[in-house]
């Protein structure tokens, strides 16, 4: 086992497009004339899998095939919607992976994306610059969704590296959960949207600057 690995959450984490998941998602309901409250959406549709997200919209279980038409539908409007803007990785984030990869530290992405944002966020990011392919970890319709800690397990175990040797950033609820669900060392909170983590007793960042690299030792 390799002494320490790092695990990012991708998307409000390492690409802070929570804006453009707002927009697409509203937008999405509203075609389907499904109503939901904030709170609502911060509980069922962020950081959660495609599955479990679209089975509550819709009240029913779905076909895979199903699965994919209703998520290929919204995702097409979220590319549209980042296509609108710069698409650049978080504050700090550029310096603190080159970082990583000098000191040869093992990092890996698990998202709740699909395989076509990825290879949409690979093109557009150039996130094989920093990160190799096979630990990009995403939501493939096999893994069970955050708060369950599969996808967090996944990456951990394709870095060959120990859970309790392990920092794991995320920014949503059901994120942190499943990486406490993953008993990894550390979990750095990464609030790009101004909200109240005070549930939590983890570090909280704004820029990945401010990440304590003593914790890398």
């Amino acid at each position: 086992m390799k002494d320490r690995g790092v695990i990012f959450d991708f998307n409000g984490t390492l690409f802070w497009d929570s804006e453009y998941q707002e927009s697409s998602w509203d937008e999405y309901l509203k075609n389907h004339n499904i109503n939901m409250t904030a709170s609502q959406k911060k509980e069922y549709i962020h950081g959660r899998n495609g599955k479990d997200t679209l089975e509550y919209l819709f009240k029913r279980e779905l076909s895979d095939i199903e699965v994919e038409q209703y998520t290929e539908e919204k995702e097409l409007l979220y590319r549209k919607e980042c296509l609108k803007y710069k698409m650049e990785l978080a504050p700090g984030a550029v310096d603190l992976l080159n970082h990583l990869n000098k000191q040869r530290i093992p990092i890996a992405i698990a998202t709740a994306s699909g395989k076509r944002n990825v290879d949409f966020f690979i093109d557009k990011l150039n996130l094989l610059d920093y990160f190799s392919e096979e630990h990009i970890i995403y939501n493939d319709g096999k893994i069970k969704g955050k708060p369950h800690p599969d996808i967090f397990e996944k990456a951990i175990s394709r870095l060959g590296i120990d859970s309790s040797k392990t920092i794991i950033f995320e920014d949503s609820v059901s994120g942190i959960q499943a990486a406490m669900n993953s008993k990894v060392a550390n979990i750095i909170i990464v609030n790009s949207t101004k909200e109240n983590y005070s549930g939590f007793n983890f570090p909280i960042i704004e820029h990945f600057d401010q990440f304590d690299r003593n914790l890398l030792t």
